[in-house]
């Protein structure tokens, strides 16, 4: 009895510590449009776009660069529990890894045959959530952190 007692008290911690993650994991849905006056990027397209559409399941980004579909979109469905997904890269193929780490969003990026560009992309969201900002870091081959961001489109 005494070891029912303790397993029903074990799930129930678990349970309760599944939704006190959930509670801090922040919804990203939505368009978003580079803002030019806050990003620290040297050369960055005027009408970057971002569309996250996020279930419970899956998130889904879409990086719209310019106005060919083909070469300027990026888009991607993950799972955010860090299992490794395809990515259509403007035309080449990439792999994604996705998790949360509390509540940053991580996106890591690996193209080449042999893994040969990693980036790191951190996306967070302004305590108002009107805002979202995204780090690129350069992994492989090193190079300097960049920093996005991005208004919510109405």
């Amino acid at each position: 009895m005494r070891c029912f007692v303790l397993s029903i008290a074990g799930i129930l911690l678990f349970g309760r510590a599944v939704v006190i993650a959930d509670e801090g994991k922040p919804n990203l849905s939505g368009t978003w449009k580079i803002d030019q006056a806050r990003t620290e990027l040297r050369q960055t397209e005027k009408n970057l776009v971002l569309l996250i559409e996020e279930t419970d399941e899956n998130i889904h980004i879409e990086e719209t660069r310019g106005p060919n579909p083909r070469s300027d979109v990026s888009h991607f469905t993950c799972s955010t529990v860090g299992k490794e997904c395809p990515m259509e890269d403007g035309g080449d193929k990439a792999r994604v890894s996705v998790y949360y780490n509390g509540k940053v969003l991580v996106v890591l990026k690996t193209r080449g045959r042999k893994g040969e560009t990693v980036e790191k992309r951190r996306f967070s969201l302004s305590p108002p959530g009107d805002s979202l900002t995204m780090e690129i870091m350069h992994i492989e081959p090193a190079g300097q952190t960049e920093k996005l961001v991005f208004s919510k489109a109405r």
